[in-house]
Formats: C-alpha cells, structure tokens, sequence
C-alpha cells in the first residue's frame, strides 16, 4: 500500500509545478491564454493538442478561470498514475491549491491583479487536476 505522505508529496509537487507558470502575468486574452497553455504542456511533455482541447472545454467563462483549469489538467495529466492515487488517498486538489496559493506571494500578486480571489482559482486548479486525471 502507498504511504499517505508519499501521496500528499505528490499532490505537493503537482500543485508546485502548476505554481511555477504563474510566476508571469496571467493571460486576458482566449489567444494568449491557449498559447501559453500549449507552452505549458510542451515543458511538462504532455500533447499541447490535447492541453488546448481542455482549455477549450474548461467548464468556466473567465479566461484566467479557463487558463488555471487547463494548467492544473496538464500538471495532473503529466503522470496519471500518481494523480489518480493522489486523488484517491490525498487531500482534495482544490485544498493542495488554495494552500500553495497561500504561502506564494508572487501568485497572490498575479491573482489579485487578474481580479480572482484564492477560492475562484484553487477551484479552477483543482477541478483541471481531477478532469486531467480521468
């Protein structure tokens, strides 16, 4: 059986690799945000196609919400395996985020410029990294 530390360094590391790209600006735009999407995929090996698809099919209106859903889906979508166990024996991905969010003022800075508070973007991370498990 899998530790549960080990499951909760998981999700740490996740939650980590997807606050790494928001060390930038966040995209306003549907063109800037797919494109960055695309980049992000590229760094983490996962298929830029498939990481634009989720970004298109993010289940929010705002794109800043649809961007976060889609870098959560590429973080969770980089190793299926140790997401679905995560998942499974973790805490909640939406928890994981709003407690990285917390301790990083960069993307504190990054959120409250792009006008999302910590609870609209640790549910739209959270939700990319249980659909980028499926």
């Amino acid at each position: 059986m899998v530790e549960y530390a080990s499951i909760v360094a998981a999700v740490a590391i996740l939650v980590s690799s997807i606050g790494g790209t928001l060390g930038s600006a966040l995209p306003a735009t549907d063109v800037t945000a797919a494109a960055a999407v695309a980049n992000v995929a590229a760094k983490q090996k996962v298929s830029g196609a498939e990481a634009r698809a989720a970004y298109a099919k993010a289940p929010f209106r705002r794109t800043v919400l649809r961007y976060l859903y889609a870098v959560g889906w590429v973080g969770a979508a980089k190793d299926r395996a140790s997401c679905q166990a995560a998942l499974l024996l973790g805490p909640k991905p939406k928890d994981a985020a709003v407690q990285f969010i917390r301790r990083s003022p960069k993307v504190l800075t990054r959120l409250r410029a792009a006008h999302v508070t910590v609870s609209q973007a640790a549910t739209a991370i959270g939700r990319g990294v249980v659909d980028g498990c499926a």
